[in-house]
């Protein structure tokens, strides 16, 4: 009897040990100690710095070659018709495209049909005249320079706008792996016989502005070109001047002083 009683009471015990044991749950953990912070500082990690917001506006740089400028088409009017003329007798742009003819706008550029001879001949002495986006997609153009406005702005600066980022995207629809470089529109001399109340300084320099706020927007770049050719007034230097009759085109040392200025203002991550 004290045998079995013995064993009753040791069979007891170990049933109250495995009922002890079924109610603990082994994945409770005792809670982490907390981490005390010294002068409110934060246990989370640092938030990323937002890298800084693009700039459009080109600075300068060091010159780069003349061959860097072979893939490069150049979209202009008569103004760049003169920079076309000094490269093709001094070959600092290598051999850039030009794409520039009398005349030429934002807006009649968007409008002339394929042929029409007021659009630039491309290739030279085919007579052919595409547009100018088949054009650029022909050339097989890495970089394209526009300068485009002086024809237009007269009739609104917002529609000039308008009209050279809808050219901008016909562009880029053809040949959507070329770079964008905005030149701003050069300036008039101090006593432009053109000037009047729609085309004037103030008008081109608002133009300026205005795109290149589109440029930051569209992630294009921007090459203020205007400042390489004005004296400290803002006018287009007389030295510089081509035409008395305008007072708006080119002569030779403007144009190698504009040359020089794209040479040393390319951007770097273009290089």
């Amino acid at each position: 009897m004290r045998r079995q009683a013995a064993l009753f009471l040791t069979f007891l015990f170990l049933l109250s040990l495995t009922l002890a044991a079924c109610g603990q749950n082994p994945t409770d953990t005792p809670p982490a100690e907390e981490t005390l912070l010294v002068d409110g500082e934060s246990g989370a990690p640092e938030d990323a710095q937002e890298p800084p917001a693009f700039d459009p506006l080109v600075p300068a740089s060091e010159a780069v070659a003349a061959q860097w400028f072979d893939e490069v088409a150049f979209v202009g009017d008569s103004v760049s018709v003169m920079l076309e003329q000094y490269n093709s007798s001094a070959a600092a742009l290598g051999k850039a495209t030009f794409l520039c003819s009398v005349s030429l706008s934002q807006q009649n550029a968007l409008s002339y049909d394929t042929g029409s001879q007021r659009l630039p001949e491309y290739p030279k002495g085919s007579g052919q005249h595409p547009k100018l986006e088949d054009a650029i997609a022909a050339a097989g153009a890495k970089r394209v320079y526009l300068m485009l406005g002086m024809n237009c702005i007269a009739g609104g600066v917002d529609r000039a706008c308008q009209d050279l980022v809808t050219l901008v995207g016909r562009i880029q629809a053809k040949s959507p792996d070329t770079a964008i470089l905005i030149q701003s529109v050069t300036p008039m001399t101090a006593d432009s016989p053109r000037a009047d109340d729609a085309l004037n300084n103030t008008t081109i320099q608002t133009f300026n502005q205005q795109m290149q706020t589109l440029c930051q927007e569209k992630g294009w770049y921007f090459v203020n070109v205007a400042e390489a050719l004005s004296d400290e007034s803002g006018f287009l230097r007389s030295d510089f001047s081509g035409d008395k009759a305008m007072g708006i085109h080119l002569n030779y040392n403007g144009a190698k002083a504009w040359a020089d200025y794209l040479l040393t203002h390319v951007p770097q991550a273009l290089k």
